[in-house]
């Protein structure tokens, strides 16, 4: 090969070898490359939340959270009415202590640490409530449609200050006493307490245990009673019906 040659096939093989390395996301499943999985990320209005800032932006906070992955289906439906549900809130006069937040659960490891944390086991899942103390009060949206309308209806009731025991001037009158009880004792006899409260449950639920098995053999005792009954009875009737044959003949 002349040498002149040379430099016209290295600059070929370059850029074929460029092409392939631009080109080898393309090969992922449809919406799972980068670039849509970068895509979405970017259009999500919510605050993204991650391990790395989660307990400092909404300590003290109510929040409404979804937990989704980009290239999810379901989580993609609800993106458009969860993107107007922040934005509202965004624009929302004197709601700084509400936050709409979003944390993605493919994002590794910042994003599946959060999901690890709050055990979410599909996705979108949707966790609300006050954030305060690591987020040990959310609770998750209760099953229903997931529009912006409903969001917002929803979180119009729900995100608001709750008796918990980080928040006591939330409390009614009625609620404050108990809860200023439990906040006066000490660790260990919360721990021996717990553990009071969790025996009384479980003698409930061997108590319900006992009468549910004496029940049942009282029912199965019925039971068998009623078929010999039947039996007996349609016996009779047989019999009686062929006497009352051959008296007629």
């Amino acid at each position: 090969m002349p040498l002149g040659a040379l430099p016209r096939v290295i600059l070929l093989l370059l850029a074929w070898a460029a092409r392939c390395t631009s080109d080898a996301y393309t090969y992922e499943p449809p919406g799972r490359d980068p670039v849509s999985i970068d895509n979405v990320r970017a259009s999500e209005k919510a605050v993204r939340l991650t391990t790395d800032n989660f307990d400092e932006l909404t300590n003290g906070k109510l929040v409404f959270i979804k937990f989704y992955a980009p290239y999810c289906p379901h989580c993609k439906e609800v993106a458009p009415d969860w993107n107007k549900l922040a934005t509202h809130y965004q624009e929302l006069p004197d709601s700084d202590d509400i936050l709409i937040g979003s944390i993605d659960c493919t994002d590794s490891p910042k994003g599946k640490g959060l999901c690890a944390r709050f055990k979410i086991m599909g996705l979108p899942t949707f966790l609300y409530g006050d954030a305060s103390h690591g987020g040990v009060h959310l609770q998750e949206y209760p099953m229903g449609d997931k529009t912006y309308e409903q969001f917002k209806s929803f979180a119009a009731k729900a995100l608001v200050p709750t008796c918990l025991p980080g928040s006591l001037d939330a409390c009614a009158p009625d609620e404050r006493p108990q809860m200023e009880f439990f906040m006066d004792m000490s660790y260990d006899a919360l721990e021996a307490l717990i553990k009071a409260t969790e025996k009384e449950e479980e003698d409930a639920n061997t108590a319900y245990k006992t009468t549910f098995a004496k029940l049942q053999k009282e029912y199965d005792q019925g039971l068998t009673e009623k078929e010999l009954a039947i039996t007996k009875a349609n016996a009779n009737k047989k019999l009686i019906r062929e006497v009352m044959a051959l008296k007629e003949q």
